[in-house]
């Protein structure tokens, strides 16, 4: 059926008669109608809103599952196209606010920040889509919230994990499970408990629906009706409190230590400027450092063992600079005990700079260093500089030089123990502060600068932070800062003692040196590994689970209650209320009609490209064999300027035999585009049937036939070593394994019903290439195999799988390599994605795209009682028809 003009010259209005024999016309939105359209635009955005919410600094956790349980009623039952959409909003509504700390460089960097955040947050919209079409939806919602988590964390240029749904949780009945599973462990805990308040919110809405007359009875009571319910909830109350049960020592296992944090303060409160003239922090510092030696010797403070002073707190290389020198060795003399110093140094090389932590006495520095190992783009070190720079002329004023990253953990001896140094935004990272564990530290230390950030909550959040790590670790921890907020924070998360913001003070405190390591360092990356992958799992299965709706009169697909529990199967028809359409490049479908006839093969033109690169040992031998059993098929060879003379040897080969064609190419370009290359050209040249072949024998010619009669009843027929009846010779299990989990992998996630998506031998109609904007196609290697037949199932070609013979080539290396193994996975997931597993086109809009093609198309017969397109008894007793599910 022909979808109608969107805009119409003449549109009858709301009392108009319809035409005679015209479908009655629905009618015009109300009032009413149109804030249902923004009901669930309008949820997202408050579950966003929500969510800054329970994060510092307001700080409001129970608010972090109710945002997320919103969301996840918003988006369920939901098209993964408007699912994406959805958790765009609720993404820009969470780090919009979350982040406005960034608005100091300018409101661009701010916004292009949290949009390019938001981007990546909203992935987990449609995910938890397609995870609440499974059994134990909450189960595997909070496990694709780890999977996202663990993404953001990492891409692009290292990750940004900063509202981690963990970092909202700092003093919870949540926050004892860090200690069992680390900051993973915390976001699954509340991602889950919110998809268990989203499914008892279904079962209350079900039981209420049911909970009067013949309807109630036939449900079999109020118990029945409410126990599903009660357990919902019972299980997100259980998930709430189970925290409240680990145990989270603090006791000393190594002494204690004397701890000072010197937070000197900045001349301004925010911006660029915050830090002043050169040398007026460190100022700052050694004048707050001579406050605590005279609270000391009043007996106010107790004598520290170890000072810590903030990040960049000498912004001037002390290593280089005599004054900055001096001023650490009074500083260090005076408190009687060695300082951490955050400092700036310079080099090695031009423009380039390090953000260190160094341990400094009173004969100065002692060696010991920590260099910062994951400097912030686009805040310490401008990726793409050289053309960045003439892009955003104020980068190479306001960034004039990069940060290098440091290679050695933050593990310092100091003071007869062992200190973890963090700086800055790296308290975020897991495994940076699980380093340091590792390597012995019996404190956490965190060094930062918040001066330039202002009052809008990165102080605070990054304090939520230090305090999960200690409950993580099992350490005590120290945040201190240049300008707030500071504070020494015990083993279990408590906060002893903290500064304001913009204040210049002193905090000291006894803490506890402990040696054991918690389950969470003992198991690492294991939580989030297994949770992230149960997550990917989970949404692959979603995948090939029906859509949840359920069709009210009048309702179209975007309308249906997203928490229904009624199965359909998803539609494979267009309209234009879903997002089902068809692909940009399909746009030319086959024919279709039961009264066409067929023409036989053998009255069509045939050519077999075969691509070449160093083939010279294996090209006469193909093409000798591929002549003498096919004597009416053309061969086209395409050429990329094999460097062993290949090119050569075809030219020769094409001298004595005008069967044989030879396509140069200027260099070597990938299989993908080689035989696009050589389809342009046999369709240019009018042929009927392309096939696709091996030069290195691997493929036998003397089959070639099956293929071609194959065609008798198909689009496109592919020679398959995994159907009955195919055979693979002296391969080794290695490459078994990785082909046959590759073609379960692509049934998996594109839906298409064939056993050897990725098979090169294969044989065309000229109209599945014609089909194709062949320009368009940029897949490479195995995958291009994998595009053009997925393309041709979904278009709606007939695709049937013909039992081959493929062998192993005896001279040369295969071209198989982990660019093309890599390239395959990452395309099929974003095909699938991108897709939503779309089935091939129905018969309605196939009729008649095709008039006038040179080789008919076949079309499956149709029922006329069921106006559904039934399956042929036999397609020949060698042959597997993939055809159309």
């Amino acid at each position: 059926m022909t979808d109608a003009p969107a805009t119409p010259a003449l549109e009858p209005g709301p009392l108009d008669p319809a035409p005679a024999g015209a479908p009655p016309t629905p009618p015009h939105p109300t009032g009413r109608a149109l804030p249902r359209r923004l009901t669930r635009p309008a949820l997202a955005v408050l579950a966003g809103a929500l969510l800054y919410l329970a994060f510092p600094p307001v700080g409001l956790w129970p608010l972090a599952p109710v945002a997320l349980a919103v969301l996840t009623l918003t988006v369920r039952g939901r098209r993964l196209r408007a699912s994406y959409g959805l958790g765009m909003l609720f993404s820009l509504a969470f780090l919009l606010p979350l982040l406005r700390f960034v608005s100091f460089v300018g409101a661009d960097g701010w916004i292009v920040l949290s949009t390019a955040e938001a981007a990546l947050l909203a992935l987990v919209a449609p995910a938890t889509t397609l995870v609440q079409r499974l059994p134990a939806p909450w189960l595997w919602t909070g496990a694709i919230w780890v999977a996202q988590e663990a993404l953001r964390g990492r891409a692009p240029f290292g990750g940004f994990p900063w509202g981690r749904i963990a970092f909202s949780q700092p003093n919870s009945p949540y926050t004892a499970l860090a200690a069992l599973g680390g900051a993973p462990l915390v976001t699954f805990a509340v991602a889950t408990t919110a998809a268990l308040l989203a499914t008892a919110l279904t079962h209350a809405t079900t039981a209420r629906a049911t909970g009067t007359g013949a309807t109630a009875r036939a449900t079999g009571g109020t118990a029945t009706r409410i126990r599903p319910l009660l357990a919902t909830l019972t299980g997100a109350l259980t998930l709430t409190l189970a925290g409240l049960a680990v145990p989270l020592p603090t006791t000393a296992q190594h002494g204690t230590l004397n701890v000072a944090a010197v937070q000197g303060n900045v001349p301004e409160a925010g911006g660029l400027g915050a830090l002043g003239e050169a040398f007026q922090v460190t100022d700052n510092h050694v004048t707050g450092t001579e406050n605590l030696a005279a609270a000391v010797r009043a007996g106010r403070t107790p004598q520290p063992d170890l000072v810590l002073w903030p990040e960049n707190s000498s912004d001037i290389d002390p290593l280089t600079n005599p004054t900055a020198h001096a001023a650490l060795t009074h500083a260090a003399t005076v408190a009687g005990a060695p300082l951490l110093v955050g400092a700036v140094l310079d080099g090695p090389g031009p423009r380039h700079v390090r953000n260190a932590g160094l341990i400094w006495t009173t004969d100065g520095p002692t060696g010991a260093m920590y260099v910062k190992r994951h400097p912030v783009p686009f805040a310490e070190y401008l990726p793409g500089r050289a053309l960045l720079e003439k892009l955003i002329s104020r980068f190479a004023d306001e960034m004039p030089n990069d940060f290098l990253a440091g290679t050695s953990t933050g593990a310092l001896p100091v003071a007869g123990t062992v200190i973890g140094d963090v700086i800055c935004f790296e308290v975020a990272y897991d495994g940076l502060v699980r380093d340091n564990v590792n390597h012995g530290a019996e404190l956490l230390v965190i060094q930062t600068n918040n001066a330039s950030f202002g009052r809008k909550g990165e102080s605070q959040q990054q304090l939520a932070m230090s305090r999960l790590r200690a409950v993580e670790h099992g350490r005590a921890t120290i945040q201190v800062s240049t300008s707030g907020q500071s504070a020494l924070i015990t083993p279990d998360g408590t906060i002893l003692t903290q500064t304001g913001l913009y204040e210049a003070g002193v905090l000291s405190a006894q803490l506890p040196l402990r040696t054991t390591h918690t389950l969470a360092t003992r198991l690492g990356i294991v939580p989030e590994a297994v949770l992230t992958a149960l997550g990917a799992l989970a949404m692959i299965a979603g995948l090939t689970h029906p859509r949840r709706t359920r069709h009210h009169p009048g309702d179209t697909p975007a309308d249906n209650d997203p928490t229904s529990t009624t199965h359909q199967p998803t539609p494979t028809s267009t309209d234009r209320t879903g997002d089902d359409h068809q692909h940009p490049g399909e746009t030319h479908q086959p024919a279709a009609g039961t009264d066409q006839k067929r023409r036989g093969v053998e009255a069509t033109r045939v050519v077999v490209c075969v691509p070449t690169y160093n083939e010279r040992e294996n090209l006469p031998d193909t093409t000798r064999r591929l002549r003498q059993a096919n004597p009416a098929v053309h061969l086209l060879v395409i050429d990329d300027a094999s460097p062993d003379g290949t090119g050569k040897i075809a030219d020769e080969l094409a001298d004595d035999d005008d069967h044989i064609h030879v396509l140069h190419r200027p260099g070597k370009s990938g299989l993908g585009s080689a035989y696009i290359a050589g389809f342009t050209w046999a369709l240019q040249h009018g042929y009927d049937i392309i096939v696709e072949m091996d030069a290195d024998g691997s493929h036998q010619p003397e089959q070639l036939p099956r293929l071609l009669d194959a065609l008798t009843d198909a689009d496109l027929a592919i020679g398959s070593r995994w159907v009955p009846g195919g055979t693979v010779h002296n391969w080794p299990r290695s490459r078994l394994v990785l082909s046959r989990g590759a073609n379960a992998y692509v049934r998996a996630a594109l839906g298409v019903p064939l056993h050897d998506a990725t098979a090169g031998f294969r044989a065309y109609r000229a109209d599945v290439l014609r089909a194709r904007d062949l320009d368009q196609v940029a897949s490479q290697g195995y995958c291009f195999q994998v595009d053009l037949a997925w393309r041709a199932w979904q278009a709606g070609f007939r695709v049937v799988e013909v039992p081959i013979d493929f062998v192993e080539r005896e001279r040369g290396a295969s071209k198989m390599s982990r660019a093309i193994v890599a390239e395959g996975f990452w395309r099929v997931g974003w095909w699938a994605l991108t897709s939503l597993r779309r089935g091939p086109a129905s018969t309605s809009q196939r009729t008649g795209a095709g008039a006038g093609a040179a080789i008919p198309t076949p079309a499956r017969p149709t029922d006329p009682t069921t106006d559904s397109l039934t399956t042929p008894t036999a397609t020949g007793p060698d042959t597997v028809d993939a055809g159309r599910p």
